[in-house]
């Protein structure tokens, strides 16, 4: 709901951010980055492509797959976005004061690593 003024959705916000920690990558890194599966990922990203968020382009390494990549628009609603989540990190610490919101911060993380989650990292290419 937050996200409603930059067009997109949190899963979405997501990508363009993976996107911009890691660079350019494979529609199929990145769904396994995300733990699904490649169709899953084509049509999350579909939608970034027809907004103009990121291009989609044939991998000049191996043509049967595509590479992904932020635009300069695509870096601009991400920015919005960045604010959003500053916002909605402010509103956790007002609401549960300094502390529990670190224990809170501290606490989700711990869940995503135990449920096998993990932050986007670089392609290992010729891997």
């Amino acid at each position: 709901m937050l996200l409603r003024p930059t067009g997109i959705r949190h899963r979405q916000a997501l990508i363009l951010d993976a996107l911009s920690k890691i660079g350019p990558t494979s529609q199929r890194h990145l769904a396994k980055q995300f733990d699904v599966s490649a169709g899953s990922m084509s049509s999350m990203t579909e939608r970034l492509v027809a907004l103009g968020f990121i291009t989609q382009s044939t991998n000049p390494v191996n043509r049967r797959s595509d590479i992904l990549d932020l635009t300069p628009d695509g870096r601009a609603v991400l920015e919005k976005v960045l604010i959003v989540w500053q916002e909605a990190a402010a509103l956790i610490t007002l609401a549960l004061g300094d502390n529990q919101a670190e224990t809170l911060t501290a606490l989700s993380t711990k869940l995503r690593n135990t449920l096998g989650g993990t932050q986007p990292e670089k392609e290992q290419r010729g891997a």
